[in-house]
């Protein structure tokens, strides 16, 4: 069972999200009176970011799409936490009784019924040992303008034209804005690390989109600049006290890619 308790391993992942269509990635309400109906996300100083939880959940998804894809008899899988959790609470209120108050055994019950996704990515009931950190605007002096307002309506499904009365616009992030992306593993296998980097690599070429309103457009971009740091128990002290992370070449990432294939391909694999 992986855990907090002690440091394995760190594994930090860099990248320039660079978008070739606008993004939409936002808040709530406009504070303006006469703002827009959907504004971007800002930050403390009114510059547009990515929230981290936007690029789990995008990361999230497409890893559980993958995963569902293999065959049953894969090593790997993922359950649907909105429909059939791996984990239901009823479930984790049993083993909770059952371990009688102790947290390492309730713990290790968790983790044994727990899938791929969520002993990466997170539960209700274990913590994600993938953080994401939020994405800031990176090349905002380099742009004429950093954000446009959008016109959108709602259209009518019998008519197949717009409705009356159902007219709103939206705020988006220019092309060409860049974001600064950070991820951190914490305690992660080579195959984790595999999945990750297959994820990313994805990204590279453009297929995944972010944030809102991507079927009409906005959301795409691709990654680059991806760079790969990891401190081992062996070096701890080096980290901790020197902030020294070693680099990870593209061999040793293809390494933990092939870990990924053949845990995905083995009968039982990391569940096993």
């Amino acid at each position: 069972m992986k855990s907090f308790a002690a440091f394995e391993s760190r594994t930090i992942v860099r990248a320039t999200l660079v978008m070739d269509t606008a993004l939409s990635v936002g808040a709530r309400l406009s504070a303006e009176p006469v703002g827009t109906d959907a504004p971007v996300m800002r930050d403390g100083h009114d510059r547009p970011f990515v929230p981290g939880s936007s690029i789990k959940g995008l990361l999230r998804a497409e890893a559980e799409g993958w995963l569902r894809a293999l065959p049953a008899t894969a090593g790997l899988r993922a359950c649907d936490p909105l429909g059939k959790p791996c984990v239901p609470r009823q479930t984790r209120d049993e083993l909770a009784r059952e371990a009688q108050r102790d947290e390492e055994r309730l713990s290790a019950a968790l983790w044994e019924r727990s899938c791929t996704i969520c002993r990466l990515f997170g539960s209700p009931w274990l913590a994600s040992r993938l953080l994401f950190r939020d994405a800031p605007l990176r090349n905002a002096d380099r742009l004429a303008v950093v954000t446009q307002i959008r016109d959108g309506v709602g259209i009518d499904r019998d008519l197949g034209a717009a409705r009356s009365g159902i007219k709103y616009d939206f705020e988006v992030v220019i092309p060409g804005a860049e974001f600064g992306i950070e991820i951190l593993g914490e305690n992660l296998d080579d195959w984790e690390v595999g999945l990750l980097v297959a994820l990313l690599r994805v990204w590279e070429t453009g297929q995944l989109a972010l944030g809102g309103k991507r079927t009409r457009g906005p959301g795409w971009g691709r990654l680059r600049d991806l760079e790969v740091l990891r401190a081992e128990r062996s070096e701890l002290l080096d980290y901790l006290l020197d902030g020294r992370l070693r680099p990870l070449p593209s061999t040793q990432l293809d390494a933990c890619v092939a870990a990924f294939r053949n845990a995905a391909t083995s009968a039982g694999g990391p569940h096993a």
